[in-house]
């Protein structure tokens, strides 16, 4: 089994329990976002959430501010593993390190997409009130990644009911 099929199989079974995990954490406000950070060498995600409140203008453009965060293994080892096994260069901007980032958030819209509405309805959400979307800490393809995967993982009304600017 290759490396990139590990970590399709293991978002299939484990992404869900995440996403509960984000959804279910303690807050007086409601969570509007779920993010899938990763660092400028693609060294394992970390999965970040904020809050609606009043005073939040939902700027994902700050997620490094965010509070929430959980690290289950999975999103960093595997991907640990996917990486020091590749013979790109993560240390430098190239066309090689764009495609691999662009397969791992075709990975995560594949398994977001399926994410069943009981995920989220259990804990008061329809899918459609989570806008997630994927981003480097830091680095080469920060804002691409940002701005594409905000495009690809979400329904043009999500991105609309909480008017994110990608520009």
């Amino acid at each position: 089994m290759s490396t990139f099929e590990q970590f399709d199989q293991e978002l299939r079974e484990q992404l869900p329990s995440v996403i509960e995990e984000a959804l279910s954490a303690e807050a007086n406000d409601k969570i509007y976002s779920i993010a899938f950070v990763t660092t400028d060498d693609y060294y394992g995600f970390y999965v970040a959430s904020d809050h609606d409140t009043e005073n939040n203008p939902h700027n994902i453009w700050e997620f490094f501010e965010w509070k929430q965060a959980i690290y289950p293994k999975f999103l960093y080892q595997t991907v640990v593993e996917i990486v020091e096994s590749s013979p790109i260069d993560f240390t430098k901007k190239s066309d090689e390190k764009w495609n691999f980032g662009q397969q791992l958030m075709g990975l995560l819209n594949k398994h977001i997409q399926s994410l069943q509405s009981e995920v989220f309805e259990k804990h008061g959400y329809q899918k459609e009130d989570i806008l997630f979307f994927m981003t480097m800490s830091d680095g080469d393809y920060m804002d691409e990644l940002l701005v594409e995967s905000v495009k690809l993982f979400n329904q043009s009304e999500t991105i609309e009911k909480y008017q994110i600017s990608l520009e």
